[in-house]
């Protein structure tokens, strides 16, 4: 086993690469259409810090459109060093649809909620409590007398 160092953890989980993801919506014609984009793989302090962009005042609240527009400002890439959206007005020029398609690959590969480890868990649990159903003798019916 390797001595772990920050370097060498930053570089196992992908910190700062770029992960390519296809994102499904629907094409002008109301057909399915596919497309490939890069999403960013932040750090915790990058996610943490994901509303800095909106510049807002002491005590400001955002809405979760806003919080949206600055994760895909800065996770969601069109190649090396080439951001989809060149700042959070430019987000608007998409569609909604196509907007939740980004973001969830997003947080498909960041995790920004959590909600994926929890998943984990809770299917890992399903699964487990469903084999241990299976190996269990099946409950007799009592006879009517």
């Amino acid at each position: 086993m390797a001595k772990l160092t920050l370097d060498k953890a930053k570089k196992a989980v992908g910190i700062g690469s770029l992960v390519e993801k296809t994102i499904k919506f629907r094409h002008v014609d109301g057909n399915p259409f596919e497309g490939e984009i890069f999403i960013k793989v932040l750090s915790s302090e990058e996610v943490a810090n994901i509303t800095d962009i909106l510049k807002l005042k002491k005590d400001e609240k955002y809405t979760i459109d806003q919080y949206r527009a600055a994760m895909l400002v800065q996770a969601v890439f069109e190649g090396k060093d080439k951001p989809f959206f060149p700042d959070l007005e430019s987000t608007g020029q998409i569609s909604d649809e196509m907007k939740v398609a980004m973001y969830l690959v997003a947080d498909e590969v960041i995790n920004f909620t959590g909600k994926h480890w929890l998943l984990m868990k809770s299917q890992n649990s399903t699964a487990n409590s469903s084999a241990a159903e299976s190996v269990e003798a099946p409950l007799q019916k009592q006879e009517e007398t």
